[in-house]
């Protein structure tokens, strides 16, 4: 950057042809000129010529640039740092939606937030732009790059930073012409850049030249001395020739798919030897980019971004899509041209292999963690004949049962990383061909087919085995030998025994490796062995493998195809469990696999008729269970996190509590049952969390102002009712029985969120404010032990900043006003667009504010309150949050009004409780025990239970305010209106609405003649 600095110097002298945009008081002139005026003064300005100007660098975004942020961040530190330009802008340039050219904040797509890239545009002259692109994106395929640079070239100067190797040039969309570069004559003419040279007679057809510079010292010197006239005449430079009416470049063109091999050659004959070795490493990693990266720098410290460009751009790769990962924020994924890798690998050594895994073997267990399966560690220990550091992780192996993946302990490292770890594999050390029954030697056994029984039982060792060692070339070679004992079979399906152990090791392997393709072939094997009559094994096999696969559909964003293959697995589960012969045991394990695909619809589906279900059948089967034989331990335990999962989604607060009460029940006998099993003391831990879980749901209460409605007018915020003090005292006692110490992490924090919970509740029920504070310091521990962008970070910041909110509102409570807000912004932040929580976090965050705002009196608090208010309320799709939404912006809008005296502020607040009686009413007529539920809307009169009242409240108080502001307006008679309205529904509550209703009625009185 030293080097680039000095180079560019010359620009502190360039002025642009614009008049100055800045004058200052001459103090020498004005003095002479006044003295000449007999003392009368009269100012003399003069302008400001350095730093005048302002330079926009712009990136290309296309997936090919990404290589080179590094670079942009030292030029835009650069031209920062030169003292040139009065103000140095960044930007990236996108392909908008209409394949316009689009500016936006980001190297990475933005689905929105693009704004027109004319607005680069300055007829001013007053702006220098530096466009950093390597020519070969879709905007220059399509000639909209070149079109732009011509605009931007009529009135200010423009180049082009060119970051790839010279001799690339040619083979852009931007090739270059060689001579030399003279600046215009006379003031403002520095944009006006002549070239002689080669290609020069283009410019006839309307072309301009845009210098095309590379990053190095020289070039760019040459360029600012030009720029700044400080040079001697001429220099040598290399332009690219942009016209208005660039037409757009030729489409690839379809042709016969080439030979890999001829693929390679014809990349090493244009690529450095640089390039060349790069692409060699590249095989034996995933194709992410970060990883890629890795791979250069610790396998190729020499090389830098230009290399790696070679490698993008050189026909060997495409961009990952379809089943593969997609791009995200930390980096671009893609994948070979079939059949290339395998050529390249060719060329890898093995020690190289082994260095290349190793790195990648790191990156997983930094990024991913060392809970889940690390497949290049594993393929180290394969290449390397370490059997002991070759062994799978026991808390990597999943159970035969199939929890999803995705929410084991472990994250799982994206499916490429066992991919290309396995095709290394087959590199150095080939599949055994064929294995003898009862050995692991690789040999011919003969001609003709093997024995499918001696194969079943040869497989069955080599799982065990697995399983015992977790050695995954056995793994590997189990399910080989069963392939090929398959592909021999004849007829086809004769044996189902052969086939299910098929379905069953592909399934293990899938858990450990991913790839939907081993699901296809598990699922085809499942299906010809379930085929047979009776066959039970078969589909309980098929059963698994179709919740597998409704967990992969899932992961990929199908869910209506999820939701269908998880009602395909209740089907056979549902089969295999009527069928006769199967012992205890056996109708356990088929009956917990169940429960899980029951979950799994639940989830996916939201009918809560399934949870009751799942309960059901757990406590039929429970029922069932051989008397005076001790019940196992996951039993209990399936039964109580099934009607926890039924309390959390109860709409009725009592009967919550009846299933959490039960569930608590189950935990502590599943607790005693696990502990006499032997169960690992963190499985115990996490089903102590559970029944804390439970507990605490069996002592909520109504949170004040229930589910965060404002208080009704003239009414305080007093509690409903004590909880019950015996749960709270349980779940104390289990939370002091687990302590952190040496517990891990997740868990560890996991403990300190129940605790914080705990003080919560605690506060709820006895009102002491020090709860609230304790707890949101357990909350901020636990946030300091959980990775931002773990799944539920953003749900405890929103405990966390909900304790602190609470206890802002208390008397004494402005000094958390301040942390309220700063943790709740953060939640919002946190909180995707699209999120159905978000309405909810916008509302939260908006009550912080106004909060704030009471007590500093900042405006800017307000404004953006109402804001956030307008936003909730308009993408709510609960109409009691839209309802409550609505309340909050009609209050912001009255503070406006007091502050400003502008009368429209008082049309909207209008406008805003109108709008929230609509939606009370509304969320009344769809709330449980409205008596509008299942009549079309038409009550029949009944009003009870929690929603109904919340809406009825939420109603009354936005006709109440509706009146207030009619009042403020002076229109008494609208304002009798909205009070009556609020009248009515005041009566309509158990308790007639209570000093709420007085303080209506009053105000009623006072406007009745």
């Amino acid at each position: 950057p030293l080097e680039l600095q000095r180079a560019l110097r010359p620009l502190q002298r360039y002025r642009s042809g614009a008049p100055p945009a800045r004058w200052v008081l001459d103090e020498q002139g004005t003095a002479e000129n006044s003295a000449r005026a007999g003392g009368l003064i009269l100012p003399v300005h003069r302008p400001v010529l350095r730093a005048d100007a302002s330079l926009q660098l712009v990136m290309d975004a296309s997936s090919s640039m990404c290589v080179w942020d590094r670079l942009l961040g030292e030029l835009h530190q650069v031209f920062r740092q030169l003292g040139a330009f009065r103000d140095v802008q960044l930007h990236y340039l996108h392909e908008g939606p209409d394949g316009e050219p689009a500016l936006g904040r980001r190297l990475e797509p933005e689905p929105t937030g693009l704004r027109s890239a004319d607005q680069l545009g300055d007829p001013t002259g007053r702006r220098v732009t530096v466009v950093v692109s390597d020519c070969a994106g879709p905007l220059w395929r399509t000639g909209q790059a070149h079109r732009l640079l011509y605009r931007l070239a009529r009135h200010t100067p423009v180049a082009v930073l060119q970051p790839l190797p010279e001799r690339l040039w040619s083979r852009t969309r931007l090739p270059v012409s060689y001579g030399a570069l003279h600046r215009g004559e006379g003031p403002g003419q520095a944009s006006r850049l002549g070239f002689t040279g080669e290609g020069a007679p283009r410019r006839a057809a309307g072309a301009v030249p845009v210098p095309v510079l590379p990053p190095v010292p020289g070039a760019l010197g040459a360029w600012a001395r030009l720029l700044s006239g400080s040079g001697g005449g001429p220099v040598p430079a290399a332009v690219g020739w942009v016209s208005p009416k660039q037409p757009a470049g030729p489409r690839a063109r379809t042709r016969a798919r080439r030979d890999p091999a001829e693929l390679v050659a014809r990349f090493r004959a244009a690529a450095s030897p640089g390039a060349g070795r790069l692409a060699v490493h590249l095989a034996a990693a995933p194709l992410f980019l970060p990883v890629m990266q890795l791979v250069q720098r610790t396998m190729q410290p020499d090389s830098g971004p230009a290399e790696l460009s070679e490698v993008l751009l050189g026909g060997l790769l495409t961009r990952a899509d379809g089943e593969g990962p997609a791009a995200g924020p930390e980096g671009q994924w893609y994948a070979f041209v079939p059949g290339v890798q395998e050529v390249l690998l060719r060329s890898l050594g093995r020690g190289e292999a082994l260095l290349v895994l190793k790195h990648c073997s790191e990156y997983v267990e930094q990024r991913f963690g060392k809970g889940g399966p690390n497949f290049p560690a594993l393929a180290i220990a394969r290449l390397t004949g370490d059997r002991e550091d070759g062994r799978q992780p026991a808390d990597g192996a999943v159970p035969a049962g199939g929890d999803d993946p995705a929410r084991s302990g472990g994250g799982r490292a994206p499916q490429p990383f066992a991919e290309v770890a396995a095709k290394v594999l087959e590199r150095f050390i080939p599949l055994t061909a064929q294995l003898r029954p009862g050995g692991v030697t690789a040999g011919d056994g003969g001609s003709g087919p093997p024995d499918p029984s001696s194969t079943v039982r040869t497989a069955r060792a080599l799982l065990d085995r697995y399983t015992a060692d977790g050695m995954v070339q056995d793994l590997l070679d189990a399910v080989q030998l069963l392939r090929r004992a398959a592909e021999r079979e004849v007829p086809r399906g004769a044996d189902p025994q052969l086939w299910t152990e098929l379905a069953e090791s592909l399934l293990v392997l899938w858990r450990l490796q991913g790839g939907r393709a081993l699901l296809r072939e598990a699922q085809d094997a499942a299906m010809l062995a379930a085929s047979r009559a009776g066959a039970v094994r078969p589909r309980a096999a098929l059963a698994r493998v179709l919740h597998a696969a409704a967990l992969d559909h899932r992961s990929s964003g199908d869910l209506s195809g999820a939701l269908e293959l998880l009602r395909r697995a209740d089907r056979e589960f549902t089969a295999v469990y009527a069928a006769a012969g199967l012992d205890p045991r056996e109708a356990l394990g088929i009956t917990l696999e169940r429960a899980r695909v029951l979950e799994e619809q639940w989830l996916l589906g939201g009918d809560s008729g399934l949870l009751q279900e799942t309960v059901g059948m757990l406590e039929a089967f429970a029922d069932a269970w051989p008397v005076g034989e001790a019940q196992p331990g996951e039993l209990p335990l399936a039964h109580g996190r099934a009607l926890l999962r039924l309390a959390r989604t109860a709409p009725d607060r009592e009967q919550a509590a009846v299933h959490a009460a039960q569930a608590a029940d189950s935990f502590r006998h599943a607790r005693t049952a696990l502990a006499a099993e032997g169960t690992a003391g963190d499985e115990l831990t996490k089903v102590v969390l559970d029944e804390v879980d439970a507990l605490l749901l069996t002592a909520r209460r109504p949170r004040d102002g229930a589910g965060g409605a404002r208080p009704a007018p003239g009414r305080g915020t007093g509690r409903d009712g004590a909880p019950a003090p015996a749960p709270l005292e349980r779940a104390a006692e289990l939370i002091t029985g687990l302590g952190v110490d040496g517990l891990p992490q997740d868990l560890r924090s996991a403990v300190h969120v129940r605790a914080g919970r705990l003080r919560v509740r605690r506060y709820e029920a006895d009102g002491r404010p020090d709860d609230l504070v304790a707890a949101a310091a357990l909350f901020d521990k636990a946030s300091r032990t959980i990775p931002r962008d773990q799944e539920g970070y953003s749900d405890l910041i929103e405990e966390w900043g909900d304790a602190l909110l609470r206890r802002a509102r208390l008397p004494d409570g402005v000094r958390h006003v301040n942390d309220a807000v700063r943790v709740l912004r953060d939640c919002r932040m946190e909180t995707a667009e699209g999120d159905p929580r978000l309405p909810g976090r916008l509302l939260t965050l908006g009550r912080a504010l106004i909060l704030r705002h009471r007590n500093r009196r900042d405006r800017v608090d307000l404004r953006e309150a109402e804001y956030l208010f307008g936003l909730a309320a308009q993408s709510a799709d609960d109409p009691l949050l839209r309802a409550q939404a609505w309340l909050e912006l009609g209050g912001a809008h009255r503070a406006a009004y007091r502050y400003t005296g502008r009368p429209d502020k008082l049309d909207q607040a209008a406008d805003a409780y109108r709008k929230a009686a609509d939606a009370a009413r509304t969320a009344g007529e769809r709330a449980p025990g409205s008596g509008a539920a299942g009549t079309g809307g038409r009550g029949t009169g009944r009003y009870d239970g929690p929603e109904v009242t919340e809406a009825m409240v939420a109603a009354a108080q936005a006709h109440h305010w509706r009146g207030v502001v009619y009042e403020a307006a002076g229109r008494p008679r609208a304002a009798r209106d909205a009070y009556r309205a609020a009248a009515e529904e005041w009566r309509r509550l158990p308790d007639g609405g209570g000093e709420a209703a007085e303080h209506t009625a009053e105000r009623l009185a006072e406007l009745t003649p």
